[in-house]
């Protein structure tokens, strides 16, 4: 997922919003696997398994940001430390944290963390973000992992001149097919990352970064609307014709890249700023991302205790355990990621001071 923002000065308050409804989606998905699994009757329909679709949105966001980050950078490899650091010391310290409550619970009642997998995770690889077969200990983290995998390559840009971004981002696509046709995003968990399908969706949100500076945004307006059409069809072809949530990393990118693209840059382009709670969700958006699913899962097995026959206890018990989540990753947000963020900005002046 994207879990980056833009940096002061250059901070687009529109996409901050934007990942906050992308953590939001995804929370909504999983509220459906909550209710199935603690309440004797649902409300909710297949339908709110298309809110994973807030994890192509936040692979698109993340794409659009790299680009906007990279068009202020100085070029060489001091810029790929830098880069590489900044990446790195906003991505692991919470969910590391996370990851360390969630082994707490493991020590205490393994069959909790483990009931929905077949085999436990490498603690090791999860908490390194590294490629396995497996998922990892906190299971949201797989996208991480992708995410880790495209700041990797997408550092190599910045060993080139800005004129060479868009070659450069088209031989990554090209390298992409060339994998995908030998088979390679199938031959072993770490060439699986970046060969993966999931990549075009982060190369559309940079393309998608490269057109707005160009442009000026000037096609703003235009790509939401068009954009905002494209999901509505999408989704109501999808679910016409029976269809889930497409799970193939191949079939999301055909399917999602396209309108998240147009929606992202059309509204990162917009003169009006989306509603100031909004930007707020997304200040919180990467700690309700990584705590969600625990809070969730928490809060479902106290509802499951007292879930009655009937739908009347549904709908207050869904709102509630929402704004519960929210409310704890505003806390987490607060408590926890903020204050890491300054002490890594603080690290990251004093090992790459402005030259």
């Amino acid at each position: 997922m994207s879990i980056e923002t833009p940096e002061p000065g250059g901070r687009l308050g529109n996409i901050q919003s934007l990942r906050g409804i992308a953590a939001l989606l995804v929370v909504f998905a999983h509220l459906l696997i909550i209710e199935r699994k603690y309440s004797p009757d649902q409300i909710l329909g297949d339908y709110m398994n298309f809110g994973m679709v807030g994890v192509d949105l936040f692979f698109v966001i993340s794409g659009f940001i790299m680009v906007h980050v990279a068009a202020r950078s100085e070029r060489g490899l001091r810029s790929v430390m830098d880069f590489l650091f900044a990446r790195i010391t906003r991505v692991y310290p919470l969910y590391w944290l996370v990851s360390a409550a969630l082994v707490v619970v493991w020590i205490w009642r393994p069959e909790l963390v483990f009931s929905s997998v077949n085999q436990a995770p490498d603690m090791l690889k999860s908490f390194a973000l590294y490629p396995d077969t497996r998922p990892p200990l906190l299971v949201i983290g797989w996208t991480l992992v992708h995410e880790m995998g495209f700041y990797l390559v997408f550092a190599l840009a910045l060993l080139l001149k800005p004129k060479w971004l868009l070659p450069f981002l088209g031989l990554w696509a090209l390298v992409l097919m060339g994998g995908q046709f030998y088979g390679l995003d199938t031959a072993g968990p770490v060439r699986a990352i970046l060969f993966s399908p999931l990549s075009y969706e982060f190369l559309a949100g940079a393309l998608a970064g490269w057109i707005f500076h160009k442009s000026k945004a000037k096609f703003a307006a235009a790509a939401l609307i068009l954009g905002l059409i494209l999901w509505a069809v999408t989704l109501y072809v999808l679910t016409s014709a029976g269809h889930g949530m497409i799970e193939s990393p191949m079939g999301r990118a055909i399917h999602f890249a396209l309108p998240a693209t147009l929606v992202v840059y059309g509204l990162a382009g917009l003169k009006t700023d989306m509603p100031k709670w909004s930007q707020t969700l997304g200040d919180w958006s990467y700690a309700l991302y990584l705590t969600h699913i625990l809070s969730l899962s928490l809060l479902g097995r106290i509802w499951g205790k007292f879930a009655s026959e009937g739908k009347w206890d549904n709908l207050p018990a869904l709102i509630l355990m929402t704004l519960a989540s929210i409310a704890l990753a505003g806390l987490t947000y607060k408590l926890a990621e903020k204050p890491m963020l300054v002490v890594a900005k603080h690290l990251r002046r004093r090992i790459f001071p402005p030259i």
